[in-house]
């Protein structure tokens, strides 16, 4: 009976211990970032990244995602994703810094705005990038430099129609041809467009929160409602961020809202 009583109390603990649930709280804080890259958060969070940076000799890459930061190698063993702490802004130049760290890795790079060159290709960047990066035992970090650009919010995407501008309704009449809008190619950050009389044009900056109109030109049509079209010119030039609500993309900067913008069906 005593034997019966050891192997039945053995039985029980072995399935208690193997249906103990996983701690999720690893898996999503990154103190493991070997588990925290595999899991299924991790490759869910991956449509939410923001910025791309990469680098050679040794080739290196940085995804920038919401509240985390995904690097990888050619040693696919050591990519990793982790959480990181508030980035810190500059004060006096278009530098932020970022930090993300485990038990055993630590993360530090700052994205600063700037014409980079990879040195393999001929893609533009407009931003440099410099990484330091520590693991395990290493008493000293590894620094990394390469370049990177942000992703230009794929909700910009398309054709959108003005509706609003400087707060008054845009009344239909008052254009001959069409209704002014622009087309955005949000893999390109560029925009073309239709002021009102003159076809545009122009690329976006784009970094989180923050949208530009630059690098506007117009045709040189002249047209009756021409003080109409470099309203909507100047709004665009003026327009610091965005909203998007229900189809309506909001043209705003600290002043209010420039423009409002429905999205073409």
């Amino acid at each position: 009976m005593k034997k019966q009583s050891i192997i039945a109390l053995a039985a029980l603990s072995f399935l208690f211990i193997n249906c103990k649930p996983k701690s999720a709280e690893k898996e999503v804080s990154g103190t493991d970032s070997l588990s925290v890259s595999k899991d299924s958060v991790a490759i869910k969070q991956t449509n939410d990244v923001f910025f791309k940076a990469s680098g050679t000799e040794p080739f290196w890459g940085i995804e920038i995602m919401k509240d985390s930061v995904r690097f990888t190698s050619p040693e696919t063993e050591n990519n990793f994703t982790l959480l990181y702490g508030k980035p810190n802004r500059a004060m006096d130049a278009n530098v932020i810094s970022y930090e993300a760290k485990s038990d055993s890795i630590h993360l530090k790079f700052t994205i600063q705005q700037g014409k980079c060159s990879d040195g393999m290709s001929d893609n533009e960047y407009n931003y440099h990038v410099n990484a330091s990066l520590k693991r395990g035992k290493d008493k000293d970090f590894k620094n990394l430099e390469g370049c990177g650009n942000y992703i230009v919010d794929k909700q910009l995407e398309g054709n959108w129609i003005l509706e609003e501008l400087e707060g008054k309704k845009i009344n239909p009449d008052d254009f001959e041809k069409k209704l002014p809008g622009i087309e955005i190619n949000a893999k390109e950050s560029k925009f073309t467009g239709f002021a009102g009389c003159n076809g545009m044009g122009g690329k976006l900056f784009y970094e989180t929160e923050i949208l530009r109109f630059t690098d506007v030109f117009t045709t040189e049509m002249m047209c009756p409602n021409y003080d109409k079209e470099k309203l909507f010119v100047k709004a665009l030039q003026s327009t610091t961020t965005y909203q998007i609500k229900k189809d309506k993309l909001y043209l705003l900067n600290p002043d209010g809202t420039k423009a409002v913008l429905r999205k073409a069906n």
